[in-house]
């Protein structure tokens, strides 16, 4: 699976759900995603129309372009009170790398947390498997 295919398996989750889904994320918690124009919003990110809680493609992308670099496996990383770059947060990471690439962030800064919907929504869509603390690409081919 290359990055393109990624986002249309997602895109073609959300069209088979009406476009708006509950997704459970490892927890078990729900959390609500709408796809819309370039990306999916989602309720667990902030309030549901800030900005935050919008995830553009890109991020979908990059992840599976660490996934792709890594063998088809990366660390899910952890951007609660650690920076970018260390070593719960490393850049070859998925949270670690999207934060790099897609939003901006310099190593040693702190990270605003997006993993658990970018984890969950590619589980959910069928792209990855999970594994305790790693994201896993499927071979859908």
């Amino acid at each position: 699976m290359n990055v393109m295919e990624a986002v249309d398996t997602v895109r073609h989750r959300f069209a088979l759900a009406g476009n708006t889904a509950k997704i459970p994320n490892r927890l078990g918690e729900v959390f609500t995603a709408t796809l819309v124009d370039g990306g999916v919003q989602v309720d667990n990110l902030g309030p549901p129309s800030g900005p935050s809680s919008f995830i553009p493609w890109a991020a979908f992308q990059e992840a599976v372009c660490v996934l792709i670099r890594n063998d088809g496996r990366a660390k899910r990383g952890d951007a609660m009170q650690v920076r970018l770059g260390g070593a719960e947060l490393p850049l070859d990471s998925v949270e670690g790398h999207v934060a790099l690439v897609v939003y901006g962030y310099k190593v040693g800064d702190w990270v605003f947390r997006r993993i658990v919907p970018i984890d969950a929504i590619l589980i959910w869509a069928g792209v990855c498997e999970a594994a305790p603390t790693e994201l896993i690409l499927r071979d859908t081919a």
